[in-house]
């Protein structure tokens, strides 16, 4: 016993021996089947629907689209279906610029969409299309915040080109342009030693002290003090003026309250006309 292609009611009858062929897909005018109509039947089964002939010759359905895709569903065209949740999620993701999500989920909505017949295929595009935007933005963001930034040997520890540097990353015999008038420095542009500039650090050391308790800036600053002059013996007097002076970076209450204890001193000239270090020795990298 073999089995029979069976239109569903309001489909013309199938061409004597029709077998659908990879490509072939109901053509979208013809009513949905029935919910749970079977669309192969036995042989000795009486055929449902009209008994109209049809010619041979006449086309059955729509030619051309794979079987099973994009539509995949009986009586439905492409395209025609609800919009894929995934599509949706993904576009979402896409905008609030949560790349790796939104990619695996608008391939999840191409694969489906593609076997569904679902719509949705913009969005998920779309998404993609957002998810490089994404990237293309955090690479340019990357190599912003690096141009510019100061450089090392690897070696020798000593800076070897110009460029900006976090005020407390600086170490002892690191030239740099102290900032004219400011109270607070977070970045500074720190310089080879022998390129003009106005201040170099000396020393730096750790205070002690509790975590839960600021001791006071009075307090902080007095001891900074006293630690910067008891180590103003590395700088060469004969290489200083007059016009130097001695300056400190300590830590302040938020600092302090998060862990930070480092105390950098500094000898500053009034102008950038240094090209040579002050220091008594070069210090080793560190």
């Amino acid at each position: 016993m073999g089995l029979r292609f069976n239109p569903p009611p309001g489909w013309p009858p199938a061409p004597e021996g029709f077998t659908p062929q990879p490509g072939w897909q109901p053509d979208p005018s013809w009513p949905p089947p029935p919910v749970g109509w079977q669309l192969w039947v036995n042989d000795d089964q009486p055929p449902a629907g009209s008994s109209q002939a049809m010619n041979p010759n006449t086309p059955y359905g729509i030619p051309g689209l794979p079987y099973g895709a994009p539509s995949g569903v009986v009586g439905r065209p492409p395209g025609a279906g609800p919009t894929n949740g995934w599509a949706i999620a993904a576009f979402v993701l896409g905008l609030l610029s949560v790349v790796v999500l939104s990619v695996i989920f608008a391939f999840i909505a191409l694969r489906k969409i593609k076997r569904l017949g679902q719509r949705g295929r913009g969005l998920a595009v779309a998404s993609l299309a957002l998810s490089g935007f994404w990237v293309v933005v955090l690479v340019a963001a990357i190599i912003a915040a690096n141009v510019g930034k100061a450089t090392r040997s690897a070696t020798t520890g000593v800076i070897t080109h110009r460029g900006h540097m976090n005020a407390f990353s600086l170490r002892v015999g690191d030239c740099f342009d102290n900032p004219t008038g400011a109270h607070s420095v977070n970045t500074v542009t720190a310089i080879p030693c022998d390129q003009p500039h106005n201040a170099q650090i000396y020393a730096k050391f750790k205070l002690t002290g509790s975590d839960f308790s600021y001791p006071g800036t009075a307090v902080v600053a007095q001891r900074a003090r006293s630690g910067c002059n008891a180590r103003i013996g590395i700088v060469d007097k004969a290489m200083t003026t007059s016009a130097m002076t001695v300056r400190i970076l300590l830590p302040e209450e938020t600092s302090w309250t998060a862990g930070h204890r480092t105390v950098s001193c500094m000898v500053v000239n009034p102008t950038a006309t240094l090209t040579t270090s002050l220091l008594n020795s070069t210090p080793r990298a560190g």
